[in-house]
């Protein structure tokens, strides 16, 4: 049964009158779920009602039973309820706020569904919409909030927060649980206000334990809190509840009665007006809390369990470079996941997660995708944006779940022809806890014939953007059918192409032509522009060729582990001539064509040298200093040694994508690792190099060189860096200090 709304001319003649003896205080009442926060709660809004306070009330547990005793037990519309189910332009302040015992005005926040959604968000949205519809604690003497105290959760902690509560209420019996969560809300209490002194004190809410009063008191003095009110185990209080009334109405003249006007008098003397007094949260540690609540000694367990090896299982997850480190994480783990999944072209790849993630995403597919066509000429593949689709989270999928949108994503998704389709999880989802494997199971009992695979990276929750590449890779993995490898078979895997290289389909297109003139195709390029039967039909391959020697590449290899015994070529992808003439008689020997091999490394040869021959007259005796992430760029000094250049020193900057270096010009050159840019400087103002070859960031004002970019892709095949050369010649033409570089010298 619904309480009668309130009037709009009740509630603006109350707002009119109100705070008219101006003492305004913001109150709190936390305390563990069903301590009693409720009872105690409508009981001190009842007494203080009664002293002639105006009262706001306002109920932060999704039960929304906080002012049901003022309602005369009745159940008030919720706000959430309420912004669910009326439109904004609906909203009115009368439809949430109702008038209770004592001319109290409630509200109850409400919740969603248990286990769906974030009720903490909803305490939030509930803020948000009163100060919108102009119901401000300002207008009240007295606001109220009777919050859920035993969730960690920064939703129900808003009313802790400087803005919101002048003091805090701390309910507790003098059982240990109920003390360990008084102690956790002292804990939040330190943690989220700037002020020192908030708490008024304790209500001890008896149980009637005959040690529980001893129990409390040595809390209270641990924390040096006073106990505001000792309020006994009665029957009264389940009398008054069966009838919806609050001690107040219906027994005023009882001992307990008495203690709740006792709450409002002591409520009353705490506003900073009447001279009253708070105190600092000075929480325990958990040891020091059951040494003195319990009167316990130590209580670290001793035993550890011991498994057996034969118990223990390995970790096929493999941790990017910035999770591993715990370092700041360079971006999200959707946006990996999601430049993966998008690349199975007859799949659909659900983006489960507010617009904003997903207008980041179509931006960066289609930006790379139209700067490749444009400065590669490469083929655009219109058929992007039909593939992908949003959940398109709002606020209120937020607070009530996002579920039911997931599941119709899925049937627009299924109506649109796709069979296979994955989902990927923005951070919300994560967060409120949406159950994606429920919603798929549910699905499938509809439609058994489709394949959903779920990549729940929750946005950055998983880690960041190479941390999403490896989790998709492992998911896009489980398509791949049982090994039926076949030794000798002319075909080849591509394993972990950068498909955020625009000149990517350039690279391979000459790896492609190599492998055409040994008689071998490709057969799945794991995984950048293939489809799900290639996925499929991976094992069919005799030799992995990994794109990259990186943790990504790593990850793919430990995933594939128990589903392919597809050898790895032990050689990444081949840059410039001598790595491309290794590469290629390495792949040559495993099918038996080496002399085949060999014969196009001789015809390749005399095109290499010719083109090297033209740029020494420029480059020959010119000094190096690079600059790169660990990355090997012994195709950079393969270069440079044929151009007869001089390198003075390689420094290995942070890289988020791998940590590993290896280089077959160690202990020829300098190689210094932790390389920052104040080394960069001091090295180019002593050194005084010819030119910097540098990968991130670029140099600074005050660096007086000349530089060019090392690509992180520099492209595929025997000639990839014979186009890097001609730039370092172009640059020896420019003059080191130009007029332009000196604009604004020193003001960066």
């Amino acid at each position: 049964m619904k309480p009668a709304k309130v009037s709009s001319i009740w509630l603006k003649k109350s707002i009119k009158s109100a705070g008219r003896e101006g003492i305004r205080i913001k109150i709190a009442i936390y305390g563990k779920g069903g301590i009693g926060k409720s009872t105690i709660s409508a009981n001190t809004s009842a007494a203080l009602a009664m002293k002639g306070r105006r009262i706001l009330q306002i109920g932060c547990d999704p039960k929304h039973d906080s002012t049901r005793l003022l309602l005369g037990g009745k159940i008030p519309m919720t706000v959430l309820e309420y912004i669910k189910s009326h439109h904004p332009s609906e909203w009115k302040a009368e439809d949430i706020v109702y008038r209770g015992f004592g001319d109290v005005a409630c509200v109850e926040s409400g919740g969603p569904e248990p286990g769906v959604g974030c009720a903490g968000r909803g305490v939030i949205t509930t803020f948000e919409l009163l100060d919108e519809l102009g119901v401000s604690s300002s207008l009240f003497d007295v606001t109220l909030y009777d919050v859920l105290g035993d969730v960690v959760c920064g939703g129900f902690a808003v009313p802790i927060r400087n803005e919101y509560a002048d003091a805090v209420y701390i309910v507790t019996s003098g059982e240990f649980l109920s003390l360990y969560a008084a102690n956790n809300i002292l804990k939040g209490i330190r943690n989220f206000t700037e002020s020192n002194a908030r708490i008024a004190g304790i209500i001890h809410n008896s149980r009637g334990d005959s040690e529980e009063e001893a129990r409390v008191k040595r809390f209270a003095d641990a924390v040096r809190l006073p106990v505001v009110v000792r309020i006994p185990r009665s029957e009264i209080f389940s009398k008054a509840e069966k009838e919806g009334c609050t001690l107040i109405e219906r027994y005023p003249d009882s001992p307990e009665a008495a203690l709740f006007l006792a709450c409002a008098d002591h409520a009353e003397s705490i506003h900073p007006g009447n001279g009253g007094l708070l105190y600092p949260a000075a929480p325990l540690s958990d040891t020091d809390l059951e040494q003195i609540v319990l009167m316990r000694g130590d209580i670290s367990p001793k035993n550890k369990f011991i498994f057996h090896p034969e118990d223990k299982k390995t970790l096929l997850k493999t941790l990017s470079v910035s999770v591993k480190n715990k370092r700041p994480l360079i971006g999200c783990a959707f946006a990996g996941a999601v430049s993966v999944s998008s690349q199975v072209s007859d799949a659909a790849t659900i983006m489960h997660g507010p617009r904003s993630c997903t207008l980041m995403m179509y931006e960066k597919l289609l930006d790379t995708l139209q700067h490749s066509t444009i400065r590669f000429g490469q083929e655009y593949r219109k058929d992007l944006e039909k593939r992908l689709y949003s959940t398109d989270m709002a606020d209120d999928d937020f607070i009530f779940g996002g579920e039911e949108k997931l599941k119709s994503a899925l049937e627009s998704a299924v109506h649109d022809g796709f069979s296979l389709i994955f989902i990927v999880t923005a951070c919300p989802p994560g967060i409120i806890g949406d159950d994606i494997g429920k919603v798929i199971a549910a699905f499938k009992k509809q439609h058994e014939n489709i394949r959903i695979i779920p990549i729940k990276v929750d946005g950055n929750l998983a880690g960041d953007y190479v941390q999403g590449v490896m989790d998709a890779h492992g998911a896009v993995i489980s398509l791949i059918e049982k090994d039926i490898s076949q030794e000798k078979t002319p075909l080849v895997n591509i394993i972990g192409e950068k498909w955020l290289a625009e000149n990517g389909e350039q690279g391979i297109q000459a790896i492609r032509e190599l492998l055409n003139r040994l008689g071998i195709g490709i057969n799945c390029r794991f995984l950048i522009h293939s489809d799900s039967q290639s996925v499929m039909r991976f094992n069919e391959a005799a030799l992995n060729l990994p794109a990259d020697r990186d943790d990504t590449v790593a990850s793919i290899k430990t995933f594939l582990a128990p589903v392919s015994s597809v050898p790895f070529l032990d050689l990444p992808l081949p840059t410039g001539f001598f790595e491309t003439k290794e590469w290629l008689l390495a792949v040559a020997r495993i099918f038996g064509m080496e002399e085949e091999a060999r014969q196009i490394i001789d015809a390749e040869e005399a095109k290499y040298r010719e083109k090297i021959e033209s740029l020494k007259p420029e480059l020959k005796g010119k000094t190096i200093l690079i600059s790169t992430y660990p990355k090997s760029v012994d195709w950079v000094c393969d270069l440079a040694c044929d151009l007869e250049m001089s390198i003075l020193k390689v420094g290995l900057t942070y890289s988020p994508f791998s940590e590993e270096f290896i280089s077959r010009f160690s202990g020829k050159f300098p190689i210094v690792h932790n390389y920052t840019l104040e080394m960069r400087s001091d090295d180019i103002r002593d050194m005084k190099p010819d030119l910097v070859l540098l990968t991130y960031p670029s140099l600074r004002r005050s660096d007086h060189a000349r530089s060019a970019h090392i690509p992180y892709c520099p492209g595929f095949g025997f000639h990839a860096g014979i186009d890097r050369a001609m730039t370092w010649r172009d640059m020896m033409k420019v003059p080191v200090i130009e007029g332009w570089k000196l604009d604004g010298e020193g003001i960066i």
